[in-house]
């Protein structure tokens, strides 16, 4: 059966219920205008058509609607929204309501079940008493989109008319790009709490002074915690809404956070020391190698640096293989660095 097949007149839908009947299978009725199908309709249909075996729809005309509604309505004529009522799979057949009220069509057919969205009660239903009358039965559904109605959409696309689309930006031209790893350098190691999530010494005056100068700054970050189980990506991502906050005070942006959530057990390029992280970062904001710094606390940072051929600050405890600077000297340092032309 195709779409339009479901579509039948009323003298098409005497006979469709009278085969329906004959074999023995419960008839739902519901009725409305459907001018704009959204979420609350489909589900307040697909949960009438868990109520009976088959679904009858009565989609209501264009003068109704006219009369009852507005006379600017409907959006879309009657053929439309009928199609697309009979497109769900939760309707069985659609037909038209020319009415206003759908009493007429109910003693006609005398559906088992007659089927209505809302939150009033079905006693509340003027045709109720109509139904009970034959023996049939008046149910109320509630959807779970209370909120979603044809005016609320057309009120936001009203709205949305009388927003001019922005002008394009133009395109930025950075001195290079800084990418700081997170925990131990920005912040306290492993700071997820966002109550507990504090910037370190030095990092909010040194990372504005680096964005004045014309620096990207983006965050590169080991999180094995997630592949451990230790913490979730949502707990990550709460923690760094606090950090974005404090760097925001400080009028300090942030234009990308690359993480890797693999544990050791987990091979992956993205891992520091391998340089898969910084590399993406580079050509996401078409940066030059020569221009990129990383500043870090370990000795994955500096080598996953060194393998994408940036250049590696190191601002972690003594190492016998790196001069540990602190995160001010290191801004200093990169704020002193030649520039090349990329």
């Amino acid at each position: 059966m195709t779409v339009t097949d479901k579509i039948r007149s009323a003298a098409q839908v005497d006979s469709w219920i009278q085969t329906e009947r004959g074999a023995g299978r419960k008839i739902g009725f519901t009725c409305g205008a459907f001018d704009v199908m959204h979420a609350g309709h489909a589900d307040y249909l697909a949960l009438a058509k868990a109520r009976c075996d088959r679904l009858l729809v009565a989609v209501n005309s264009d003068e109704s609607i006219r009369r009852y509604k507005n006379p600017l309505r409907p959006l879309n004529p009657w053929n439309e929204r009928a199609f697309v009522v009979a497109a769900l799979e939760a309707t069985d057949c659609v037909t038209v309501l020319e009415e206003d009220r759908p009493l007429a069509l109910i003693q006609r057919w005398k559906p088992d079940v007659y089927i209505k969205g809302g939150d009033y009660a079905p006693s509340a239903l003027r045709s109720s008493s109509a139904v009970a009358a034959y023996g049939g039965e008046s149910i109320v559904i509630a959807s779970a989109f209370p909120a979603a109605s044809t005016t609320a959409l057309f009120e936001r696309i009203q709205a949305l008319a009388l927003h001019e689309a922005p002008l394009v930006a133009h395109p930025s031209h950075a001195t290079g790009l800084v990418l700081i790893d997170r925990d131990g350098t920005l912040v306290k190691d492993a700071s997820f709490d966002p109550g507990q999530v504090e910037l370190l010494r030095g990092v909010a005056e040194s990372l504005k002074r680096l964005q004045d100068a014309g620096y990207l700054l983006c965050i590169v970050s080991n999180q094995q915690g997630i592949g451990l189980g230790y913490f979730g990506y949502r707990d990550f991502i709460d923690g760094n809404r606090k950090l974005l906050r404090l760097l925001g005070k400080e009028g300090i942006a942030i234009r990308k956070i690359y993480f890797c959530p693999h544990s050791l057990g987990e091979p992956c390029d993205c891992r520091k020391p391998a340089p898969g992280l910084i590399l993406k970062a580079l050509r996401d904001l078409n940066a030059a190698p020569e221009n990129a710094f990383v500043i870090g606390d370990s000795i994955e940072d500096m080598e996953a640096a060194s393998a994408a051929g940036c250049s590696g600050l190191y601002v972690g405890p003594d190492h016998p293989r790196y001069t540990a600077i602190t995160f001010s000297e290191a801004a200093e340092t990169i704020l002193k660095a030649p520039k090349t032309r990329s």
